[in-house]
Formats: C-alpha cells, structure tokens, sequence
C-alpha cells in the first residue's frame, strides 16, 4: 500500500518521478537481470532514494513490471505508426513495418533487454502475461488486416493473411530475443533479408500457374 510520504507532491512532479523510476527499472533489468532487480535496488542503488519514494509510486515489483512493459510497448508504437501510415502501397506499408520494428530494436536495445527480461520471467508477474498477449493480438490483428488489404488489390499473392502475420510477428520476436545473448547482432542484414523472403512469400502467382490451379 501507498504511503502518504510525497501526498502533496504536485501532479506534474509525480508524473516525472513515475517516469524517472521506470527508466531506472529498465536501466537496472537491462544491466542486473529479472531476478537481481528489486524495488531496493532501483532506488537505493540506482535513483540514490529510500524504498519508500518508489513504494508510494508503485505497491510492488510486479506493478513496476507491468508498468515498464506499458511503457517500452508504448514507446514502440510511437516510433512506428507514423512510419507506416504514410506508406504509399501495401507493399510499401510492409516494408515499413519491418524497418520500424528493427530500427527501433537496434535503437532502443536498453529498453528490449528490459522488455526480454520480463517476459521470460512472465509467468511469475500477476498481469504481464495478459498485458503483453493483448498487445500481441492487437500486433497480429493489424498485419492481418495490411496483408489482407494488399490482397485485395492484387498487391499480394494468396497465402493466408493469418499464416503471413504470425509469421512475421513471431519472426521480428525472436531478434528481440536474439539481442539478448547476442548484441552483435546485424540488425540491418536481419531487416533486409526479411524483407526480401517476405517480397517472396506475399508475391502473387505467375498468371500462367494462376490460370492453371
């Protein structure tokens, strides 16, 4: 339970302490790991404040958790939505999509190790399971709808837009992982080639074999 220790502490000053705690939670995941990261080492070792300033903020380590997942998710979907609104074509829109993936992966790899450190442990944090499936249905849901779109207007061939969604989605998912033993990792290589076996996997059937099926 909260205290009443910063009760007076104006609104916009709460915001931003908020804020200051959740970098410093990811900072410390990135750094130390899930299991060596506390409430008491955030803000004693880290923010240099006592535990209480962070308990009046958050009542425990898993809303802290859950907050951060909030937070990167929210920071990801910033950095990509205008980047792929303004898409000219379908074909133009999913090269977007994996560009903004990985260039926010390669530009934000504090916050994905962070991120990673959570959902490997999600199981054991009361809300992040569900917090992050919705965020992965809503994923999946919109690629649908881009692959299905580019269907439509002859853009793309007829693999099943669910098949191309899950695929892309779990694929982009495992460079985060991969970053976190791996944080040589060639990011740009990873986005070029994806997208050239996406181009392969979306282009539509010769019309000789369209014609013949």
């Amino acid at each position: 339970m909260r205290t009443n220790t910063e009760a007076v502490e104006p609104t916009v000053t709460r915001s931003a302490r908020r804020e200051q705690i959740v970098q410093a939670a990811i900072e410390v995941l990135a750094e130390r790991g899930y299991a060596s990261t506390s409430i008491a080492a955030i803000a004693s070792d880290h923010l240099g404040v006592s535990k209480g300033v962070l308990s009046y903020h958050f009542d425990n380590k898993a809303e802290l958790m859950g907050e951060v997942v909030r937070s990167v998710l929210r920071s990801a979907e910033e950095w990509m939505t205008p980047r792929i609104v303004g898409a000219a074509s379908y074909h133009e829109a999913l090269h977007q999509y994996i560009a903004a993936n990985t260039s926010f992966l390669d530009l934000h790899r504090t916050e994905i190790a962070a991120l990673t450190e959570i959902l490997v442990n999600a199981q054991a944090i009361e809300g992040v399971p569900e917090l992050f499936a919705q965020s992965q249905t809503a994923a999946r849901t919109a690629l649908e709808s881009l692959f299905d779109g580019g269907r439509s207007v002859g853009e793309f061939g007829d693999t099943p837009s669910v098949i191309l969604a899950m695929s892309l989605r779990a694929t982009i998912d495992a460079a985060s992982e991969r970053l976190r033993t791996d944080p040589d990792f060639g990011l740009e290589t990873f986005a070029r080639d994806l997208m050239a076996m996406f181009d392969r996997a979306v282009a539509p059937a010769p019309r000789g074999k369209a014609a013949m099926a």
